[in-house]
């Protein structure tokens, strides 16, 4: 929420920045590196608040009209704008009022209803945002198999994985030899299935039917669950993260999804399902697990 109404307040803001900006073109021209920088900006922002405000309308999505998210170029853009204008000050390098002089009543005023009006658009964007959650990700499709979107966070490619060569190993424990374990092998544990939403970070959403063995039963199936606050997933890639105990006791290690076998695309054959944690952290085609 409160994102989104800095975001309304931007663009409101804009109309009053606009007239400043222009006066100082006028007076200046477009000599000097700062006014260049200051234009590279307002395109920036023009850029980062558009799509913004088109996401949140509707408008544009994780799969239109581009085939890269909409919602990760309003990232790069804004991560791009916060750059550009930590540049643009310090390029102008001139002296400015004290900021107790800009606090005065009239200011004050503007502030307020600049942020009352925000929160209003907010609201009335908000209406129109339909099967969107929290996080700001559409709806992709739910229970559907292997038919939800593939998006691989970290710029991997698909590895071609010989399930009959694959092992998961199991380390950690001090005391204890490395233990691998086949797909024949996960299938002797307590087969466990849930309903979870992978909250994507490319702006989508899916709630899917998982299959597989629990993160903990496999820890403890090679005596190395109880001790373990930490739990590091390491992928066939080398993408990995490491988790908090807590974190882990509701994971799934899927090797099904609706039913159907994973497909290469969403991580066969075993990841990481972890309720409550956005898709990035759902290791796929893991290859190792590490308990700490």
């Amino acid at each position: 929420m409160a994102h989104r109404v800095a975001g309304v307040a931007l663009v409101l803001g804009l109309v009053w920045k606009y007239a400043i900006a222009r006066r100082s073109l006028h007076r200046r021209g477009v000599r000097g590196s700062g006014v260049w920088i200051g234009l590279a900006t307002a395109g920036l922002t023009i850029i980062a608040a558009g799509l913004g405000l088109a996401w949140t309308a509707g408008l544009v999505s994780f799969d239109r009209p581009f085939a890269y998210s909409a919602l990760n170029l309003h990232v790069i853009a804004g991560l791009a704008l916060g750059a550009l204008i930590v540049a643009h000050v310090l390029a102008r390098g001139e002296s400015r009022p004290a900021l107790l002089t800009l606090a005065g009543r009239r200011a004050a005023i503007r502030g307020l209803a600049l942020l009352a009006a925000s929160f209003v658009v907010t609201i009335a964007l908000d209406r129109v945002a339909l099967g969107r959650r929290g996080s700001g990700s559409r709806h992709a499709g739910s229970f559907t198999g292997n038919a939800f979107p593939v998006t691989i966070w970290s710029l991997d490619s698909v590895p071609n994985i010989d399930l009959e060569s694959w092992r998961l190993r199991v380390s950690g424990s001090p005391n204890a030899r490395p233990v691998e374990l086949s797909y024949a092998d996960l299938a002797t544990l307590p087969r466990r299935e849930a309903s979870v939403v992978l909250d994507c970070t490319g702006g989508w959403w899916s709630e899917q039917r998982w299959s597989g063995v629990s993160l903990i039963d496999v820890l403890a199936r090679c005596g190395m669950g109880e001790a373990a606050t930490r739990v590091e997933v390491i992928s066939v890639t080398g993408h990995r993260w490491t988790f908090e105990r807590s974190e882990t006791e509701q994971a799934l290690l899927a090797t099904h999804v609706g039913g159907e076998p994973l497909s290469a695309g969403h991580g066969f054959p075993l990841r990481l399902v972890a309720p409550s944690l956005r898709g990035f952290l759902w290791i796929k085609w893991v290859a190792e697990v590490v308990a700490a």
